[in-house]
Order: C-alpha cells, then structure tokens, then sequence
C-alpha cells in the first residue's frame, strides 16, 4: 500500500516535470516573440542574438528545474520497486541528468554573462 502511494506521487512528479517544461517552453517562447516585436523596424522581422540568447537562457533555467524534480521522481520510483536492477537504472539515470544540469547551468551561465554585451547583429532579418 506505501510502495503503491510512493509510486503513485512518483508519477504525478512526472507529470509535473512535464507541466514545468511546457510552461518553461512558452515562457521562453513568449519573451522572445515580445522582443522580437518591440524589436521591429517596418516589415522586417529583427531577431539578434541577445534575443535568441535570453531565449536559451530562459528555456535553459526551465530545463535545469524539470531535470532537478526528475531526480526526485526516479529516487521515489527506485523506492518502490527495490530491485538491484532499479538501482543500477537510478544510478546511471541520476549520473545522466546530474552531468546534463552541470553542463547546461555552465551554459545558461555564460549566456547571462554575454547578456551584459547586448548585440544587435540581426539573425534573420528577411520577411518575404
């Protein structure tokens, strides 16, 4: 019955890991649509590099919060299924998301650092 309600929240941390990337995505959708427009001169569409970079950067931090509440997913569901096997699997997925979040946090990082120098070398500037 605790092993079952373990799992259960278990699974429910995953949706709401699921929740976290989707908001993040639109979040970081939408500041870069605003940008973006603020951003336009007549019929062109101005899109420069600091828009793309806050873009990663905010998509970036979303990212690294849904890996960090995906660990605390896979840690319950090895608790509820106490198998070598489960361990092994928690183990290496744990190795995986830890060295995915440290590199990504490294380039959110400097993507906050090159946000200092704002660029305003158009990306793609052609409409039709």
């Amino acid at each position: 019955m605790l092993l079952h309600a373990i799992e259960q929240l278990a699974d429910w941390i995953d949706f709401f890991a699921i929740g976290l990337l989707i908001f993040g995505l639109i979040t970081a959708m939408t500041l870069a649509c605003r940008a973006a427009w603020a951003a336009e001169s007549g019929s062109r569409l101005h899109l420069s590099a600091s828009i793309l970079r806050s873009f990663r950067m905010t998509l970036g931090q979303w990212i690294l919060v849904a890996l960090e509440v995906l660990i605390v997913s896979d840690i319950l569901h090895s608790i509820a299924h106490r198998t070598l096997d489960q361990l092994a699997f928690l183990a290496g997925t744990v190795v995986i998301r830890v060295i995915l979040a440290f590199f990504l946090d490294q380039e959110v990082r400097q993507l906050e650092r090159s946000q200092l120098e704002p660029d305003s070398t158009p990306i793609k500037s052609d409409k039709g």
